[in-house]
């Protein structure tokens, strides 16, 4: 083998010859027209190479062996004993080469050889001028010194992908520098994009040259090719095995997301990865799924709006199209308030499924019509998320129930401004991708700055052409008649529903929420705006659904009361708050699966269960509640 006079890198073994023109004769001669060219000088980057195994010649084209010739390039190789091939990587470039073979396979292309690798005395031994040039290095040969100058680039190239990956964390969108990696039908990626883009971590190389990665409490090291990693300073074994590309360390994202609890889709057609980290993405805890059916439920005796907070919903039309929405601008929705009150409060509820062949802006505004009153928006808080995945009942819906049921909306920068008369201002702006779906809450207070009662209209707006949000005051288009998604403004935004009390030590009993049948109370009908049609809101989307339940206990002693929750109308997610605890219910499939909510201790002869849900958007609905003695 050949030491070079500097550090070099540590790789695989597999030898690969060059082509020189203008080789001599050999020093001595071999079979196959194999010879020893052992007085030949090989210099790469200005740093001379000893040589301890033959260098050979063949055809006039200078071989060397594998292990030394990768070693002293600075390339990474992997060999496969049956196929005897040699997948060689450097700079984000890959050759392979086959024993025997003519043909080599640089990055996925076949190309002509003049001199095929070969074994000699146990050693695999590859042509020399190939190997450097097709790793973007050049070769000259000296046949008055014997001598061959090798000059190899090492900065990695930064060509942009012209058809990029596109990474989404927690509802951060990030159009990637570097691709996404399959092996063995395993996605690997940077580590760099998980400290880049999560809070509470970061990555560094450690003089071995692993790789550590520390995620929120959690420390990871990783080791090029080698499938043992540090969790914790504890030893785990992996199916994959982490490796150094372009000089950044790839990590098998699935064992990281697992490790760390989340979900992770990958679109391989669309070059999309969704990576959800749930310590990050929600505040509540997943309730545990339970299998087996639920008896059939009644029907909620009675419900009743409450509060003073209105609901004002763009979610019709849902798909976006060129037919329903063929100009440039346009208003969704428009909700012309009729004041009851100085300060009036509004919670705004949209969703849509961009498929205009565009990126488009989606806003709410605000029009103060008065001609003599300001108004000002007091507060002003939400939360939007948006996915390319048809996840959009765990993407979007369970993540805007969890913020709201925790009061965790995001302030607004629009919180405290002040809109003159005949003025319009931008309550919140979304940037809405090409086949992307959007939902958002966003809860406005309004105020008349002179005690008066204001007058102003709220809009949810579109702008292809990036046009001024404020100067969007058209009527709202046409409702889709074919997809009865709800659009309208009702009174509240909240429902409490009573429960007939129950009685301890009775049989179970069960009640269906938001069935549509016993609280027709977002109809068409009673919608607040009716401007190009209305539809109505019996699923309760955007709402705060509340339900008590009170207990009795005639015998006075401890007693324990189960509760159970399953859907009855199809797929069901959401949020539920019990006693002041929220929690996430999982999708749950009707008739097949529920979950058991955290158990009612009961002390005294009457009490009253407090519940409050919010449904998970992209679902079906009903639900159903079940109470029973434990």
């Amino acid at each position: 083998m050949f030491k070079k006079l500097r550090n070099t890198c540590i790789v695989s073994a597999v030898a690969l010859a060059t082509i020189l023109p203008g080789q001599a004769s050999a020093s001595a001669a071999s079979n196959n027209g194999i010879q020893i060219k052992n007085n030949v000088s090989i210099t790469i980057n200005g740093e001379t190479i000893s040589v301890y195994d033959p260098i050979l010649n063949k055809s006039d084209f200078l071989l060397l062996p594998m292990r030394a010739l990768y070693e002293a390039i600075g390339a990474s190789v992997d060999w496969n004993k049956e196929t005897l091939t040699a997948s060689a990587t450097r700079n984000g470039k890959m050759v392979d080469l086959t024993i025997d073979s003519m043909t080599a396979i640089v990055d996925g292309q076949e190309v002509a050889m003049d001199v095929a690798p070969f074994m000699y005395k146990d050693r695999t031994y590859m042509p020399l001028r190939f190997v450097s040039e097709n790793f973007d290095g050049n070769v000259n040969w000296d046949p008055v010194t014997q001598s061959v100058d090798i000059t190899l680039s090492d900065e990695q190239p930064e060509t942009p992908l012209e058809d990029p990956y596109i990474l989404h964390i927690n509802n951060k969108r990030i159009v990637m520098k570097d691709p996404i990696i399959m092996k063995d039908s395993r996605s690997y990626l940077p580590a760099s994009y998980i400290y880049d883009y999560l809070d509470d971590s970061a990555g560094t190389w450690l003089p071995d040259k692993s790789f550590e990665l520390q995620v929120a409490g959690m420390n990871f090291v990783f080791k090029d090719n080698s499938n043992e990693v540090l969790v914790n300073n504890e030893t785990v074994t992996l199916v994959e095995k982490p490796f150094i590309q372009k000089g950044k360390m790839y990590v098998p994202i699935s064992f990281l997301v697992n490790a760390l609890g989340g979900n992770l889709r990958y679109i391989s057609d669309k070059k999309e990865m969704y990576i959800y980290v749930y310590r990050y993405m929600f505040t509540s805890s997943f309730l545990e799924k339970s299998y087996g059916t639920t008896s059939s439920p009644t029907t909620v005796p009675s419900a009743r709006l409450e509060g003073d907070r209105d609901l004002f919903i763009s979610d019709n039309p849902e798909t976006l199209t060129r037919k329903l929405v063929p100009m440039n601008n346009a208003t969704l929705a428009q909700y012309d308030v009729k004041p009851t009150a100085t300060t009036n409060k509004h919670r705004v509820f949209g969703w849509h499924y961009n498929t205009l062949g565009t990126d488009v802006n989606i806003g709410i505004t605000v029009q103060n019509k008065s001609t003599t009153e300001s108004i000002k928006v007091t507060d002003s808080r939400g939360i939007n998320q948006k996915t390319g995945n048809s996840w959009v009942g765990h993407d979007i819906g369970l993540t805007i129930a969890d913020a709201t049921l925790n009061n965790k909306l995001n302030k607004s920068d629009s919180s405290g401004i002040v809109i003159a008369p005949g003025e319009t201002k931008v309550i919140e702006t979304y940037e809405l991708h090409h086949d992307y779906i959007i939902g958002f809450l966003h809860d406005l207070d309004i105020q008349a700055m002179n005690g008066g009662k204001p007058e102003y209209t709220i809009r949810t707006v579109l702008t292809k052409d990036n046009s001024d949000l404020t100067t969007i005051q058209s009527d709202q288009v046409a409702i889709d008649e074919y997809a009865k998604h709800p659009r309208g403004a009702w009174p509240s935004a909240t429902i409490l529903a009573e429960l007939p009390a129950y009685t301890v030590d009775t049989p179970e009993v069960g009640y269906n929420i938001s069935n549509g049948r016993t609280d027709h109370l977002q109809t068409a009908e009673n919608s607040l705006s009716q401007i190009n049609g209305a539809v109505g809101n019996p699923g309760h989307f955007g709402m705060n659904y509340k339900v008590s339940i009170p207990v009795d206990n005639p015998t006075g002693s401890t007693k324990t009361i189960k509760l159970k929750l399953a859907g009855r109308g199809g797929l069901y997610s959401g949020a539920i708050k019990v006693n002041g605890k929220v929690y996430l219910v999982p999708s749950l499939r009707v008739g097949a699966e529920y979950v058991e909510l955290p158990d009612f201790k009961m002390k005294g002869s009457k009490d009253t269960i407090e519940l409050e849900l919010i449904h998970a958007g992209g679902v079906n609905l009903p639900v159903a509640i079940y109470v029973e003695t434990k």
